[in-house]
């Protein structure tokens, strides 16, 4: 039977676009159906992150049957800040098959060459922090929120259409506390650099929810200068910071997200969240008619929080600040009664950061891989 790539271009084809996952998960326990409403949200003309980038949606059918996804997606923020004329592949699902597979990457081939792209790069779907790269180690644990999972057969299927390791990134973990209940201990190195801080007119606390906007906005400045050298890393425009980050904030308790500032200047934060795969997982990807319902019974019972963010500002890195915003965010984590903390998604060559979680002894539970290949 023919196997064809066509692009999205009806509700019909985003509905079938979005369901593909889930038939093709049904049997995988570890699968977290993301929420359809908010990936349609993602993709929709509202999202601004589309406002300084293109992305095209493709479906591979054999006949009728819808038997693969992926999109083509040129960050023009990228481009223009690291001089890369790369386009990225992403939202990528298929049938165990190489076939499939191939039809999908010859059309992402075809869109990158038309943008004039050298480079072909992936999996990321959107931005740099939502659902990056295919898995690699821990297929049999439910992924962390806005990480992708992805059956053991895929890596071997995307190297086996000729793309090499560009980097991989991280997902750690930790329990708070030990077997008989009792919180585990900071260590105290770190609890020691965190009680040694000494900066005048430093102000460290939560995140109020009378000035959240503005708490963003000071945390958003920090983002963009701590996270300049990170490799791969495009500073994420405000409007966008605010999209992603104020939906999170409705789902999420002050204790979990600090902020610290400097005579009134921002300069560091630590944003945690509920990991809430945990909760959606009961919803099946649907809000109506009673997923939401089922996702809003089980959130209390979510166990882990997510350590998604943490950054401080270069004058800042040796003043002991950044321990202290860990101590701070682990002792809020605890407050708010979440007893695993996660860490999600670090670059492997974030040397930074991946020695401060392991100062925390977390350990990596999950191993996702970027992959390119040259345009020929």
């Amino acid at each position: 039977m023919t196997l064809r790539v066509d692009s999205v271009s009806s509700p019909a084809d985003l509905r079938a676009f979005l369901d593909l996952p889930m038939r093709l998960h049904a049997d995988d326990p570890a699968y977290v159906p993301p929420l359809k409403p908010w990936l349609r949200r993602r993709l929709s003309a509202r999202n601004p992150f589309l406002d300084e980038a293109d992305l095209h949606l493709f479906l591979a059918r054999r006949g009728r049957e819808v038997v693969g996804r992926v999109s083509a997606l040129r960050d023009s923020r990228h481009e223009a800040l690291k001089g890369e004329a790369v386009a990225f592949f992403g939202f990528l699902c298929c049938e165990d098959d190489p076939a499939v597979l191939a039809a999908l990457m010859d059309r992402v081939q075809q869109q990158a060459r038309e943008w004039g792209a050298t480079v072909l790069r992936g999996p990321r779907d959107l931005s740099r922090i939502e659902e990056v790269g295919v898995t690699v180690e821990g297929h049999e644990l439910p992924p962390p929120f806005l990480a992708g999972h992805h059956p053991c057969s895929l890596q071997a299927l995307v190297e086996g259409q000729g793309f090499v390791k560009h980097h991989d990134v991280l997902a750690y973990d930790i329990d708070l506390f030990d077997a008989d209940g009792q919180p585990k201990p900071i260590p105290e190195e770190l609890s020691r650099e965190a009680a040694a801080v000494d900066i005048p007119d430093l102000s460290l606390r939560c995140f109020r929810w009378s000035t959240w906007r503005e708490d963003l906005r000071h945390a958003h400045e920090v983002f963009v200068d701590a996270f300049r050298e990170v490799p791969d890393n495009t500073p994420m425009p405000l409007a966008q910071w605010t999209s992603l980050g104020g939906g999170l904030l409705m789902v999420t308790r002050k204790e979990m997200l600090q902020l610290a500032t400097v005579e009134g200047k921002a300069a560091g934060f630590a944003l945690c969240f509920p990991e809430i795969n945990e909760a959606i997982t009961a919803a099946r990807g649907e809000l109506l008619p009673t997923g939401g319902l089922k996702a809003m019974a089980a959130f209390p019972g979510i166990k882990t929080a997510s350590f998604k963010l943490l950054g401080v500002l270069p004058e800042w890195r040796k003043s002991g600040l950044r321990s202290a915003l860990i101590v701070q965010a682990v002792e809020g984590v605890r407050k708010a009664g979440y007893s695993r903390l996660e860490a999600s998604l670090i670059d492997e060559r974030n040397e930074r950061m991946r020695s401060i979680v392991e100062r925390l002894d977390m350990k990596v539970y999950r191993r996702y891989r970027i992959y390119e290949r040259p345009l020929a």
